[in-house]
């Protein structure tokens, strides 16, 4: 069975997977920008499609921060992306394939 980082499609998955998490929590996603470029790529090679994002107000803020966390800001009261520090200990939320027994 292989999984990977989530990716993210849609308001309507992002609300379904962020639905049971806890709000003072970062988690990262499946999406980076590995050469620092804006060139943003999900880990499974679903295009990254840039009208279905749900990046926090001022994000990506780049900087050296080529990983992707998912976190609840209160400010904003909602869930959303931030770039981030790829090394920085963090949860991380995976998808794999469904399995028919």
């Amino acid at each position: 069975m292989e999984a990977h980082l989530v990716v993210i499609n849609s308001k309507e998955e992002q609300d379904f997977i962020t639905q049971n998490m806890d709000t003072n929590v970062a988690y990262y996603v499946g999406l980076s920008d590995p050469e620092g470029q804006g060139h943003w790529q999900w880990v499974d090679q679903t295009p990254y499609n840039q009208s279905a994002t749900f990046w926090h107000p001022g994000e990506p803020s780049y900087g050296g921060e080529h990983c992707v966390i998912l976190n609840y800001r209160r400010q904003h009261t909602q869930w959303g992306w931030n770039n981030n520090i790829c090394n920085l200990p963090q949860r991380l939320v995976c998808e794999m394939m469904k399995i028919y027994l």
